[in-house]
Protein backbone atom coordinates (compact mmCIF):
# COMPACT_ATOMS: atom_id res chain seq x y z
CA UNK A 1 0.00 0.00 0.00
CA UNK A 2 1.73 3.12 -0.80
CA UNK A 3 1.98 5.63 1.26
CA UNK A 4 0.26 9.03 0.86
CA UNK A 5 1.73 12.68 1.78
CA UNK A 6 -1.03 15.31 1.98
CA UNK A 7 1.15 18.41 1.41
CA UNK A 8 -1.17 20.50 1.63
CA UNK A 9 -4.66 19.57 3.31
CA UNK A 10 -7.74 21.53 3.04
CA UNK A 11 -7.64 24.49 4.69
CA UNK A 12 -11.10 27.18 5.11
CA UNK A 13 -10.21 29.20 2.04
CA UNK A 14 -12.85 31.45 1.15
CA UNK A 15 -11.42 32.59 -1.60
CA UNK A 16 -8.56 30.53 -3.74
CA UNK A 17 -6.70 31.23 -6.85
CA UNK A 18 -7.23 28.79 -9.89
CA UNK A 19 -4.32 26.77 -9.14
CA UNK A 20 -4.16 27.31 -5.37
CA UNK A 21 -1.89 25.07 -3.29
CA UNK A 22 -4.62 24.32 -1.03
CA UNK A 23 -5.37 22.07 -3.66
CA UNK A 24 -2.31 20.05 -3.78
CA UNK A 25 -2.23 16.96 -4.94
CA UNK A 26 -1.23 13.93 -2.30
CA UNK A 27 2.29 12.68 -2.64
CA UNK A 28 4.20 9.47 -2.29
CA UNK A 29 7.38 9.45 -0.96
CA UNK A 30 9.14 9.58 -4.48
CA UNK A 31 7.34 13.05 -5.23
CA UNK A 32 5.04 11.28 -7.68
CA UNK A 33 1.50 11.98 -6.66
CA UNK A 34 -0.38 8.42 -6.13
CA UNK A 35 -3.87 7.36 -5.41
CA UNK A 36 -5.19 7.96 -1.82
CA UNK A 37 -6.37 4.67 0.00
CA UNK A 38 -6.36 6.15 3.41
CA UNK A 39 -9.40 6.94 6.38
CA UNK A 40 -10.52 7.59 9.66
CA UNK A 41 -12.79 5.73 11.55
CA UNK A 42 -14.85 8.68 12.40
CA UNK A 43 -15.41 9.63 8.99
CA UNK A 44 -18.49 8.45 6.58
CA UNK A 45 -17.03 5.37 4.80
CA UNK A 46 -18.52 5.88 2.01
CA UNK A 47 -17.99 9.36 -0.55
CA UNK A 48 -20.73 11.23 -2.16
CA UNK A 49 -22.71 9.63 -4.83
CA UNK A 50 -22.26 6.03 -2.84
CA UNK A 51 -18.79 6.01 -4.13
CA UNK A 52 -16.87 3.33 -1.30
CA UNK A 53 -14.07 5.19 0.14
CA UNK A 54 -10.56 2.67 0.40
CA UNK A 55 -9.59 5.30 3.18
CA UNK A 56 -12.00 3.59 6.24
CA UNK A 57 -10.34 0.49 5.76
CA UNK A 58 -6.86 1.62 5.64
CA UNK A 59 -7.05 3.66 8.52
CA UNK A 60 -8.35 0.77 10.22
CA UNK A 61 -5.43 -1.16 9.61
CA UNK A 62 -2.84 1.37 9.98
CA UNK A 63 -4.66 2.07 13.82
CA UNK A 64 -4.54 -1.80 14.51
CA UNK A 65 -0.71 -1.88 13.63
CA UNK A 66 -0.03 1.12 15.84
CA UNK A 67 -2.50 -0.59 18.70
CA UNK A 68 -0.78 -3.75 18.65
CA UNK A 69 2.87 -2.29 18.19
CA UNK A 70 2.37 1.22 19.53
CA UNK A 71 6.37 1.86 18.95
CA UNK A 72 6.01 0.68 14.79
CA UNK A 73 7.43 4.32 13.97
CA UNK A 74 6.45 3.04 9.97
CA UNK A 75 2.63 2.75 10.80
CA UNK A 76 2.55 5.60 13.12
CA UNK A 77 3.93 8.22 10.51
CA UNK A 78 1.44 6.05 7.88
CA UNK A 79 -1.25 6.96 9.95
CA UNK A 80 -0.08 10.53 10.15
CA UNK A 81 -0.35 10.87 6.22
CA UNK A 82 -3.55 8.87 5.99
CA UNK A 83 -5.45 11.03 8.44
CA UNK A 84 -4.08 14.54 6.87
CA UNK A 85 -4.96 12.78 3.35
CA UNK A 86 -8.94 12.34 5.10
CA UNK A 87 -8.81 15.95 5.87
CA UNK A 88 -8.50 16.68 1.93
CA UNK A 89 -11.31 14.16 1.37
CA UNK A 90 -13.85 15.37 4.20
CA UNK A 91 -12.49 18.68 4.93
CA UNK A 92 -13.44 17.47 8.25
CA UNK A 93 -10.25 19.33 10.41
CA UNK A 94 -11.22 17.56 13.55
CA UNK A 95 -9.00 15.34 12.15
CA UNK A 96 -5.92 17.59 12.41
CA UNK A 97 -5.55 16.26 16.27
CA UNK A 98 -5.39 12.48 15.74
CA UNK A 99 -2.61 12.59 12.85
CA UNK A 100 -0.58 15.19 14.85
CA UNK A 101 -0.67 12.64 17.85
CA UNK A 102 0.47 9.84 15.22
CA UNK A 103 2.94 11.84 13.28
CA UNK A 104 4.63 13.16 17.16
CA UNK A 105 4.97 9.95 17.90
CA UNK A 106 6.91 8.64 14.87
CA UNK A 107 9.15 11.38 15.02
CA UNK A 108 9.86 10.58 18.50
CA UNK A 109 10.64 6.76 17.64
CA UNK A 110 12.72 7.89 14.58
CA UNK A 111 13.94 11.35 14.64
CA UNK A 112 15.61 10.56 11.50
CA UNK A 113 12.73 9.88 9.48
CA UNK A 114 12.33 12.89 6.98
CA UNK A 115 9.18 12.07 5.66
CA UNK A 116 7.91 12.21 9.30
CA UNK A 117 8.70 15.78 8.99
CA UNK A 118 7.22 15.95 5.93
CA UNK A 119 4.01 14.69 7.31
CA UNK A 120 4.36 17.56 10.49
CA UNK A 121 5.31 20.27 7.76
CA UNK A 122 1.96 19.17 5.41
CA UNK A 123 -0.64 19.75 8.72
CA UNK A 124 1.27 22.56 9.53
CA UNK A 125 0.51 24.07 6.04
CA UNK A 126 -3.29 22.86 6.02
CA UNK A 127 -3.56 24.52 9.91
CA UNK A 128 -2.23 28.19 7.76
CA UNK A 129 0.56 27.56 10.23
CA UNK A 130 3.05 28.78 7.71
CA UNK A 131 6.13 29.62 9.28
CA UNK A 132 6.31 26.65 11.27
CA UNK A 133 5.67 24.40 7.90
CA UNK A 134 8.44 26.27 6.52
CA UNK A 135 10.96 24.78 9.19
CA UNK A 136 9.93 21.60 8.84
CA UNK A 137 10.30 21.36 5.63
CA UNK A 138 13.99 22.42 5.98
CA UNK A 139 14.57 20.15 8.18
CA UNK A 140 13.30 17.59 5.99
CA UNK A 141 15.64 18.89 3.13
CA UNK A 142 18.46 19.22 5.80
CA UNK A 143 18.30 14.79 6.53
CA UNK A 144 16.91 14.19 2.56
CA UNK A 145 18.16 16.99 0.21
CA UNK A 146 16.29 15.27 -2.72
CA UNK A 147 13.24 14.25 -1.05
CA UNK A 148 11.15 16.07 -3.59
CA UNK A 149 8.18 16.26 -1.02
CA UNK A 150 10.07 18.40 1.48
CA UNK A 151 10.86 20.82 -0.96
CA UNK A 152 7.03 21.36 -1.47
CA UNK A 153 6.15 21.85 1.48
CA UNK A 154 9.11 24.67 1.66
CA UNK A 155 7.47 26.28 -1.81
CA UNK A 156 3.89 26.35 -0.07
CA UNK A 157 4.88 27.73 2.90
CA UNK A 158 7.31 30.54 1.14
CA UNK A 159 4.56 31.48 -1.12
CA UNK A 160 1.89 31.36 2.24
CA UNK A 161 4.29 33.63 3.92
CA UNK A 162 4.75 36.62 1.12
CA UNK A 163 8.01 35.35 0.38
CA UNK A 164 7.56 35.27 -3.42
CA UNK A 165 10.83 35.61 -4.76
CA UNK A 166 12.35 32.92 -2.45
CA UNK A 167 9.33 30.46 -3.55
CA UNK A 168 10.37 31.37 -7.63
CA UNK A 169 14.20 29.87 -5.82
CA UNK A 170 12.81 26.81 -4.28
CA UNK A 171 10.43 26.04 -7.17
CA UNK A 172 13.14 26.16 -9.40
CA UNK A 173 15.70 23.46 -7.25
CA UNK A 174 12.11 21.39 -6.60
CA UNK A 175 12.00 21.13 -10.90
CA UNK A 176 15.80 20.62 -11.12
CA UNK A 177 15.33 17.31 -9.19
CA UNK A 178 11.97 15.98 -10.88
CA UNK A 179 9.27 17.13 -13.37
CA UNK A 180 6.24 16.09 -12.60
CA UNK A 181 2.71 16.71 -11.70
CA UNK A 182 3.95 17.89 -7.71
CA UNK A 183 6.37 20.40 -8.88
CA UNK A 184 4.46 21.45 -11.99
CA UNK A 185 1.77 22.55 -10.02
CA UNK A 186 3.69 24.92 -8.59
CA UNK A 187 5.44 26.52 -11.38
CA UNK A 188 1.95 27.13 -12.53
CA UNK A 189 0.38 28.36 -9.35
CA UNK A 190 3.81 30.70 -9.16
CA UNK A 191 3.40 32.27 -12.73
CA UNK A 192 -0.69 32.58 -12.57
CA UNK A 193 0.30 34.60 -9.12
CA UNK A 194 2.56 36.70 -11.34
CA UNK A 195 -0.36 37.05 -14.16
CA UNK A 196 1.41 34.32 -16.48
CA UNK A 197 -0.81 32.93 -17.42
CA UNK A 198 0.26 31.39 -20.41
CA UNK A 199 2.47 29.97 -18.58
CA UNK A 200 0.31 28.49 -15.90
CA UNK A 201 -1.35 26.91 -18.77
CA UNK A 202 1.05 25.24 -20.26
CA UNK A 203 3.14 23.87 -17.13
CA UNK A 204 -0.23 22.51 -15.86
CA UNK A 205 -0.74 20.98 -19.28
CA UNK A 206 2.22 19.13 -18.91
CA UNK A 207 0.76 18.03 -15.34
CA UNK A 208 -1.30 16.65 -17.34
CA UNK A 209 0.37 14.54 -18.96
CA UNK A 210 2.67 13.26 -15.94
CA UNK A 211 3.30 9.51 -16.62
CA UNK A 212 1.12 6.90 -14.21
CA UNK A 213 -1.58 9.21 -12.95
CA UNK A 214 -4.21 7.72 -11.13
CA UNK A 215 -7.81 8.71 -11.54
CA UNK A 216 -7.99 10.72 -8.58
CA UNK A 217 -4.81 12.94 -9.50
CA UNK A 218 -5.92 12.97 -13.50
CA UNK A 219 -9.36 14.47 -11.85
CA UNK A 220 -7.41 16.71 -9.69
CA UNK A 221 -5.36 18.24 -12.74
CA UNK A 222 -8.36 18.35 -15.00
CA UNK A 223 -10.44 20.52 -12.31
CA UNK A 224 -6.76 23.24 -11.74
CA UNK A 225 -6.77 23.14 -15.57
CA UNK A 226 -10.46 24.13 -15.82
CA UNK A 227 -9.88 27.08 -13.69
CA UNK A 228 -6.76 27.90 -15.70
CA UNK A 229 -8.91 27.78 -19.32
CA UNK A 230 -11.62 30.08 -17.16
CA UNK A 231 -8.47 33.01 -15.96
CA UNK A 232 -7.65 32.12 -20.08
CA UNK A 233 -10.92 33.54 -21.85
CA UNK A 234 -11.56 29.78 -22.78
CA UNK A 235 -14.97 28.93 -20.89
CA UNK A 236 -15.74 26.26 -23.24
CA UNK A 237 -12.59 24.54 -22.96
CA UNK A 238 -12.44 25.07 -19.28
CA UNK A 239 -16.76 23.29 -19.33
CA UNK A 240 -14.89 20.16 -20.98
CA UNK A 241 -12.16 19.50 -18.31
CA UNK A 242 -14.51 19.83 -15.76
CA UNK A 243 -16.42 16.77 -17.58
CA UNK A 244 -13.40 15.39 -17.84
CA UNK A 245 -12.81 15.61 -14.27
CA UNK A 246 -16.72 14.81 -13.12
CA UNK A 247 -16.26 11.41 -15.96
CA UNK A 248 -13.56 10.48 -13.52
CA UNK A 249 -14.70 11.09 -10.28
CA UNK A 250 -18.30 11.85 -10.27
CA UNK A 251 -18.03 13.97 -6.76
CA UNK A 252 -15.17 15.93 -7.68
CA UNK A 253 -16.12 19.17 -5.74
CA UNK A 254 -13.48 21.37 -6.79
CA UNK A 255 -14.74 20.80 -10.35
CA UNK A 256 -18.72 20.83 -9.44
CA UNK A 257 -17.62 24.43 -8.12
CA UNK A 258 -15.76 25.14 -11.65
CA UNK A 259 -18.96 24.51 -13.00
CA UNK A 260 -20.88 27.18 -10.77
CA UNK A 261 -18.94 29.44 -11.24
CA UNK A 262 -19.12 29.18 -15.25
CA UNK A 263 -23.01 29.39 -14.92
CA UNK A 264 -22.93 32.57 -13.04
CA UNK A 265 -20.97 33.89 -15.44
CA UNK A 266 -23.69 32.82 -18.28
CA UNK A 267 -26.15 34.43 -16.04
CA UNK A 268 -27.67 31.30 -14.74
CA UNK A 269 -28.51 31.59 -11.59
CA UNK A 270 -30.18 28.69 -10.55
CA UNK A 271 -27.91 26.50 -12.43
CA UNK A 272 -25.17 27.92 -10.25
CA UNK A 273 -27.10 27.46 -6.86
CA UNK A 274 -27.64 23.50 -7.47
CA UNK A 275 -24.09 23.30 -8.57
CA UNK A 276 -22.82 25.05 -5.58
CA UNK A 277 -25.52 23.30 -3.16
CA UNK A 278 -23.76 20.19 -4.83
CA UNK A 279 -20.35 21.18 -4.35
CA UNK A 280 -20.88 22.19 -0.15
CA UNK A 281 -22.72 19.26 0.29
CA UNK A 282 -19.77 16.72 -0.93
CA UNK A 283 -17.38 19.09 0.49
CA UNK A 284 -17.85 21.75 2.98
CA UNK A 285 -15.72 24.08 2.79
CA UNK A 286 -17.20 28.15 3.26
CA UNK A 287 -15.54 28.66 -0.30
CA UNK A 288 -18.41 26.84 -1.54
CA UNK A 289 -20.92 27.74 0.91
CA UNK A 290 -19.73 31.31 0.40
CA UNK A 291 -20.44 31.09 -3.18
CA UNK A 292 -23.94 29.27 -3.10
CA UNK A 293 -24.94 32.30 -0.39
CA UNK A 294 -23.96 34.85 -3.19
CA UNK A 295 -25.51 33.09 -6.24
CA UNK A 296 -28.85 32.74 -3.96
CA UNK A 297 -28.64 36.81 -2.94
CA UNK A 298 -28.06 37.49 -6.78
CA UNK A 299 -31.35 35.88 -7.45
CA UNK A 300 -33.61 37.40 -4.90
CA UNK A 301 -33.39 34.06 -2.33
CA UNK A 302 -32.45 36.03 0.59
CA UNK A 303 -33.74 34.15 3.25
CA UNK A 304 -31.91 31.25 1.83
CA UNK A 305 -28.89 33.54 1.42
CA UNK A 306 -28.60 34.49 5.03
CA UNK A 307 -29.31 30.64 6.04
CA UNK A 308 -25.91 30.09 3.64
CA UNK A 309 -23.56 32.48 5.38
CA UNK A 310 -24.92 31.74 8.84
CA UNK A 311 -23.69 28.42 7.52
CA UNK A 312 -20.59 29.50 6.37
CA UNK A 313 -19.68 31.30 9.72
CA UNK A 314 -20.31 28.11 11.85
CA UNK A 315 -17.64 26.14 9.16
CA UNK A 316 -15.58 28.66 9.76
CA UNK A 317 -15.82 29.11 13.50
CA UNK A 318 -15.19 24.97 13.36
CA UNK A 319 -11.49 25.43 11.52
CA UNK A 320 -10.48 28.01 14.17
CA UNK A 321 -11.82 25.86 16.78
CA UNK A 322 -9.43 22.87 15.90
CA UNK A 323 -6.25 25.19 15.83
CA UNK A 324 -6.70 26.48 12.02
CA UNK A 325 -5.58 29.76 11.63
CA UNK A 326 -8.51 31.87 9.54
CA UNK A 327 -7.52 35.47 9.93
CA UNK A 328 -7.86 36.10 6.18
CA UNK A 329 -10.61 34.06 5.49
CA UNK A 330 -12.51 35.64 8.36
CA UNK A 331 -11.48 38.92 7.52
CA UNK A 332 -13.09 38.60 3.74
CA UNK A 333 -15.85 36.82 4.87
CA UNK A 334 -16.43 39.78 7.79
CA UNK A 335 -15.31 42.53 5.06
CA UNK A 336 -18.20 41.28 2.92
CA UNK A 337 -20.93 39.61 5.03
CA UNK A 338 -20.55 40.60 8.74
CA UNK A 339 -18.63 43.45 10.95
CA UNK A 340 -15.60 45.77 8.42
CA UNK A 341 -14.44 46.87 11.70
CA UNK A 342 -13.72 43.50 12.65
CA UNK A 343 -12.36 42.71 9.08
CA UNK A 344 -10.03 44.68 9.57
CA UNK A 345 -8.47 43.60 12.90
CA UNK A 346 -8.28 40.09 11.53
CA UNK A 347 -6.88 41.42 8.13
CA UNK A 348 -4.45 43.19 9.90
CA UNK A 349 -3.21 40.43 12.14
CA UNK A 350 -2.92 38.07 8.99
CA UNK A 351 -1.15 41.04 7.17
CA UNK A 352 1.13 41.34 9.63
CA UNK A 353 1.86 36.74 10.04
CA UNK A 354 1.69 36.72 6.42
CA UNK A 355 2.38 39.77 4.12
CA UNK A 356 0.57 37.94 1.23
CA UNK A 357 -0.95 39.75 -1.79
CA UNK A 358 -3.71 37.71 -0.22
CA UNK A 359 -3.71 39.56 2.48
CA UNK A 360 -2.99 42.84 1.64
CA UNK A 361 -6.32 42.76 -0.64
CA UNK A 362 -8.16 41.38 2.60
CA UNK A 363 -6.32 44.60 4.61
CA UNK A 364 -7.45 46.76 1.43
CA UNK A 365 -11.08 45.57 1.42
CA UNK A 366 -11.83 45.94 5.10
CA UNK A 367 -10.75 49.47 4.81
CA UNK A 368 -13.11 50.18 1.31
CA UNK A 369 -15.65 49.29 3.80
CA UNK A 370 -15.25 51.17 6.52
CA UNK A 371 -14.96 54.14 3.72
CA UNK A 372 -11.29 54.82 4.20
CA UNK A 373 -10.29 54.32 0.40
CA UNK A 374 -7.23 56.81 0.74
CA UNK A 375 -5.89 53.86 2.99
CA UNK A 376 -7.32 51.08 1.01
CA UNK A 377 -5.75 51.80 -2.18
CA UNK A 378 -2.53 51.23 -0.51
CA UNK A 379 -2.93 47.77 -0.26
CA UNK A 380 -5.17 47.24 -3.00
CA UNK A 381 -1.56 48.10 -5.22
CA UNK A 382 -0.04 46.16 -2.96
CA UNK A 383 -2.44 43.22 -3.80
CA UNK A 384 -1.68 43.49 -7.46
CA UNK A 385 2.20 43.69 -7.36
CA UNK A 386 2.92 40.87 -8.76
CA UNK A 387 0.70 40.85 -11.47
CA UNK A 388 -1.99 38.96 -10.40
CA UNK A 389 -5.12 38.55 -12.88
CA UNK A 390 -7.27 37.47 -9.85
CA UNK A 391 -10.84 38.66 -10.46
CA UNK A 392 -11.31 39.20 -6.81
CA UNK A 393 -7.92 41.40 -6.58
CA UNK A 394 -9.04 42.97 -9.63
CA UNK A 395 -12.83 43.90 -8.42
CA UNK A 396 -11.44 45.30 -5.25
CA UNK A 397 -8.84 47.28 -6.69
CA UNK A 398 -11.93 48.56 -9.21
CA UNK A 399 -14.43 49.48 -6.76
CA UNK A 400 -12.20 51.66 -4.59
CA UNK A 401 -10.98 53.32 -7.44
CA UNK A 402 -14.01 53.80 -8.39
CA UNK A 403 -14.41 55.45 -4.38
CA UNK A 404 -11.77 57.81 -4.94
CA UNK A 405 -12.94 59.13 -8.22
CA UNK A 406 -10.27 57.62 -10.57
CA UNK A 407 -12.88 56.30 -13.37
CA UNK A 408 -10.35 55.09 -15.59
CA UNK A 409 -8.26 52.74 -13.14
CA UNK A 410 -11.23 51.81 -12.23
CA UNK A 411 -12.76 50.56 -15.29
CA UNK A 412 -9.76 48.73 -16.14
CA UNK A 413 -10.19 46.57 -13.52
CA UNK A 414 -13.50 45.86 -13.25
CA UNK A 415 -13.48 45.31 -16.70
CA UNK A 416 -10.59 42.88 -16.33
CA UNK A 417 -12.02 41.33 -13.31
CA UNK A 418 -15.43 40.76 -15.53
CA UNK A 419 -13.21 39.59 -18.57
CA UNK A 420 -10.98 36.87 -16.57
CA UNK A 421 -13.93 35.17 -14.49
CA UNK A 422 -17.28 36.65 -14.85
CA UNK A 423 -18.34 34.12 -12.26
CA UNK A 424 -15.75 34.75 -9.96
CA UNK A 425 -18.92 36.06 -7.53
CA UNK A 426 -22.32 36.25 -8.26
CA UNK A 427 -23.04 39.51 -5.79
CA UNK A 428 -19.20 40.93 -6.35
CA UNK A 429 -19.72 40.41 -10.77
CA UNK A 430 -23.22 42.37 -10.41
CA UNK A 431 -21.89 45.28 -7.98
CA UNK A 432 -19.01 45.33 -10.67
CA UNK A 433 -21.34 46.03 -13.42
CA UNK A 434 -23.11 48.18 -10.91
CA UNK A 435 -20.27 50.43 -10.95
CA UNK A 436 -18.74 49.86 -14.33
CA UNK A 437 -22.74 51.44 -15.40
CA UNK A 438 -21.98 54.50 -12.81
CA UNK A 439 -18.76 55.52 -14.11
CA UNK A 440 -18.27 58.59 -16.88
CA UNK A 441 -17.09 58.00 -20.06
Amino acid sequence: MPIVIAIVSAGCGTSTPATSPSQTAPLAPDGLATPAPTAHTSAASKLPDGVTSPTVAEIARLQAAVQANPSDAISQRDLGFALLQRVRETADPTLYAPAAAALGTARALDPGDALVLVGIGGLQLGKHQFAEALVSGQQAIAMSPTLVPAHAVVVDALVELGRYDEADLAAAEMFGLRSNLPTLTRVSYLAELHGQLGTALSAMRLAARSPGLAPENTAFVDGLLGNLLVYSGDPVGAATAYRDALAILPAHAPSIAGQGRLAVAAGMLDEAIRLFQRASDILPLPEYVIALGDAQAAAGRTADAVRSFKLARAEIQLFQATGVVVDLDLALFEADHGDPARALDLATTAYAATPTVRAADARGWALHRLGRDKEAKRYADEALRLGSRDPLFRYHAGAIAAALGDSKVARRDLELALATDAGFSATGAAEARRILASLPH
